[in-house]
């Protein structure tokens, strides 16, 4: 597929940072933010953002952090949650500092935010891609959600903590010597499609349960330490008829 191909010929961290915008860049975002957060505590190990200088001091300065719905949902499970800004009332904030939060976001031309979670490097943590846009979600049809899961899954397998170079990005997949078995190569395309596992289940008329086993032995063959990995890694081997 083009959009993994675009991610496995940028050299360094950098550039596939940069691969990463400009994908989103042509789907309608405005910025885009990439976070890896310990689930339990939800502490933040690292975070990658392409939001303006402003917005982020703002939100450090004023610790919206706290009252930030995509940081309250990191333990939830993972589905992608879409919140639109400068939509929040008074009467029906939960806080004023919520309230604070959602208008000044909007104020600075965030109107969209549109999350998506993925595993983390170990089953303790969580990777959140959050799409941002300054449109409405009524201008968004659900074909270009669809593109922006897809985009988003390449985005988790792809985009790491800030300055890890190539060499950190182990895609040599070095369990891609034992076969996949067709219904794994099904689910992993799928999964590049965008797909969530209960879309796979219904698209394969199988259980999610089965879909959820299906890719944990391909991780297990491909040496990826999660899906998404292991998606890349198939990709980058050959491994999957698109």
């Amino acid at each position: 597929m083009d959009l993994y191909e675009r991610f496995m010929s940028a050299r360094t961290s950098a550039d596939r940072w940069r691969v990463a915008n400009e994908v989103m860049a042509s789907l309608g975002a405005t910025a885009l933010n990439v976070a890896e957060v310990e689930i339990k505590t939800c502490r933040l190990l690292w975070m990658r953002s392409s939001m303006t200088s402003e917005f982020l001091t703002e939100y450090s300065r004023q610790k919206f952090y706290e009252v930030d719905q995509f940081v309250a949902e990191i333990g939830q499970p993972l589905y992608p949650s879409l919140h639109i800004t400068g939509t929040l009332e008074r009467a029906t904030a939960p806080s004023q500092r919520h309230l604070d939060f959602n208008w000044t976001t909007w104020d600075m031309g965030y109107t969209l935010g549109y999350a998506m979670r993925f595993a983390g490097a170990s089953p303790d943590t969580s990777k959140t891609v959050v799409f941002c846009a300054g449109e409405k979600a009524s201008e968004f049809t659900e074909e270009q959600f669809a593109k922006i899961r897809q985009a988003g899954t390449a985005v988790a397998a792809f985009i790491t903590a800030p300055g890890k170079g190539e060499e950190d990005l182990d895609l040599s997949g070095q369990g891609a010597g034992k076969a996949l078995s067709g219904r794994e190569k099904q689910v992993l395309a799928l999964l590049a499609a965008g797909y969530l596992n209960t879309r796979i289940a219904h698209e394969l008329g199988i259980a999610e349960v089965t879909v959820r086993k299906t890719l944990l032995s391909a991780r297990k063959k491909l040496g990826a330490k999660t899906r998404e990995e292991a998606l890349a890694i198939a990709v980058k081997a050959g491994l999957l008829d698109f």
